[in-house]
C-alpha cells in the first residue's frame, strides 16, 4: 500500500513557536525552468542573520504564502551540530524565491515525504537484516556466504536505484524503479521476491559481471585499470539520511597498485528527483598526477556503441543508450565530468596483475571508461547517471538522455544562487 505524507504548514503556526527569523532570496539564474533544484545553505549564512542558533531548536524553511519547503539539516562533520539545510524547490526560468526560516521545537517539525535512502543491512538471509550507519567489510570476503543485504551498500531516491557490492568485486549495479517509494530496506531479504525480477517497484536492470558496472571505480596506470578493490580495509559510514538528500563514504586502505600501496575515499551523494548520483574521489599516496577510470559495463550492448559529446562549456558526457536492461529493454547511462579534467575514454585493457588472491582476480572486461585527473589528497568529483525505459518511456529515445544530460550540467553549471537579506 502506498503510504505518502502531506505536508501542509501555515506561516502563522511557524511564528508562534520560532525564537527568530530570517529571509533568504534563492535565485535560479537559468533561462530554464527546474524540477526538484538542490539547494544548499550553511549554518554560517543563517547565524549571519539570527545570532547563534536557537538551542533544541530545528529550522524550518516556509514560502512567502507560509507552505513548509521539504528540507533537512545534516551534521556532516558529524561533531552533534547541524552543518547545513539541504531543500529542493522548483523554479521556473530566471525565477527569484523568498523564503523565511523559523525555529520550531522538535515535536513539531513538518514531516517531508522520505525521497531518498541509504541501506547496509548486517546479518544473514535466514536470520535478517539490521541496518546500520557504519561497518568494515572482512578483508578478503568475496560475497559469500551473504552478510550484507543485497551484497551491498545501496542508495535510491524516487527514480533511480544503486548499489556498491561491499565486497572484493566493488563493482556497482542499478535498480530500476516503477515506485517513487524507498525500497532498498526490503530488498534482499527472504521475505522479499528476488530482485533479479520484475516486481510491481522494478528490479536490478543491470548484468555487471567482471565490469566495472555503473560507475565503478578503477586507477588508469600503465595501460592497466587497478580496480578499486581487494583492498586491505574496506569502510561504510553514513553521513546524512534525510527526505531530499543522502550523503556516504567509502573508505578504503591498502590498494595495490603497481606495487604502491593506495588509500582512498569516495563520497557519494544523492538527492531527491535526480537521475545521478555525485561522486567526490579522493586518493592518497600518489607521487604525482593519476588517471582515476569511472566505467560502464559493456556487456549486453546490442546495436549502439558508446558515446560522447560536449555536455555544456564546462562539462564532457560519455554515455550508453540500448536495449541492454535485463528486462530486454533500454538502458541508459552516463558520465558527467568536468571538461578540465577529462583526460581519456577507452575500453578496458587487461589487468595484468592477480587482485590479492581472490577470487575476483580476473581483470576489469567489458568496460568503457573515461579517466579524469586526480592528484594527492585532492577530490575529483564527477556524476553517474542512469535511466531507465520502464520508470518512463521518454528514456527510449537516446536524444531525450542526452538532452537529460546536458540540462543537468546547466544546472551544475549554475547552481540556485542563495542570499541572506
Amino acid at each position: 500500500m502506498k503510504k505518502y505524507c502531506f505536508v501542509v504548514a501555515v506561516l502563522a503556526s511557524f511564528l508562534s513557536a520560532c525564537t527568530s527569523s530570517s529571509v533568504i532570496e534563492l535565485k535560479n539564474n537559468t533561462s530554464q525552468a527546474r524540477k526538484d533544484a538542490p539547494v544548499v545553505i550553511s549554518r554560517a549564512d543563517i547565524q549571519k542573520l539570527t545570532g547563534e542558533i536557537p538551542v533544541g531548536k530545528l529550522p524550518v524553511v516556509t514560502d512567502e504564502k507560509g507552505t513548509a519547503i521539504p528540507s533537512q539539516v545534516d551534521d556532516l562533520d558529524r561533531d552533534g551540530k547541524w552543518d547545513e539545510i539541504a531543500l529542493v524547490c522548483d523554479f521556473e526560468a530566471n525565477e527569484v524565491k523568498k523564503m523565511n526560516v523559523n525555529f520550531v521545537s522538535p515535536e513539531k517539525m513538518p514531516e517531508y515525504t522520505i525521497r531518498t535512502n541509504v541501506r547496509l543491512g548486517v546479518g544473514s538471509i535466514e536470520e535478517g537484516f539490521e541496518g546500520t550507519d557504519h561497518a568494515v567489510s572482512p578483508k578478503g570476503y568475496t560475497g559469500i556466504p551473504v552478510i550484507y543485504q543485497a551484497e551491498s551498500v545501496s542508495w535510491e531516491n524516487d527514480v533511480m536505484g544503486f548499489r556498491n557490492y561491499f565486497d572484493c568485486r566493488n563493482a556497482k549495479d542499478l535498480f530500476g524503479k516503477l515506485e517513487p517509494e524507498m525500497i532498498m530496506d526490503k530488498i534482499g531479504t527472504k521475505e522479499s521476491v528476488s530482485y533479479h525480477e520484475l516486481s510491481s517497484w522494478g528490479m536490478d536492470v543491470l548484468h555487471v559481471g567482471t565490469s566495472l558496472g555503473s560507475g565503478g571505480l578503477a586507477l588508469f596506470h600503465n595501460d592497466s585499470l587497478y580496480r578499486l578493490g581487494s583492498t586491505d580495509r574496506f569502510e561504510f559510514q553514513l553521513v546524512t539520511k534525510g527526505s531530499v538528500r543522502s550523503i556516504f563514504e567509502l573508505n578504503y586502505n591498502g590498494w595495490s597498485v603497481d606495487g604502491k600501496s593506495l588509500s582512498a575515499q569516495e563520497k557519494i551523494t544523492v538527492w531527491a528527483g535526480k537521475y545521478w548520483f555525485k561522486s567526490d574521489v579522493t586518493v592518497g599516496g600518489l607521487d604525482e598526477e593519476a588517471e582515476l577510470a569511472v566505467g560502464i559495463v559493456t556487456s549486453y550492448l546490442k546495436e549502439k556503441k558508446p558515446f560522447s559529446f560536449a555536455a555544456n562549456n564546462q562539462f564532457e558526457a560519455v554515455a550508453t543508450h540500448d536495449i541492454q536492461s535485463l528486462n530486454n529493454d533500454c538502458l541508459a547511462m552516463g558520465i558527467l565530468l568536468p571538461s578540465d579534467s577529462k583526460v581519456r575514454v577507452g575500453d578496458a585493457p587487461v589487468l595484468s596483475e592477480d587482485v590479492n588472491g581472490s577470487r575476483f582476480n580476473q581483470p576489469v572486461g567489458l568496460t568503457h571508461f573515461v579517466t579524469q585527473k586526480i592528484n594527492n589528497n585532492k577530490s575529483a568529483t564527477h556524476y553517474f547517471f542512469a535511466a531507465w525505459e520502464l520508470e518512463n518511456k521518454k528514456w527510449a529515445e537516446q536524444e531525450n538522455f542526452e538532452n537529460l544530460m546536458k540540462s543537468q550540467a546547466d544546472e551544475l553549471s549554475s547552481p540556485i544562487a542563495v542570499s541572506i537579506k
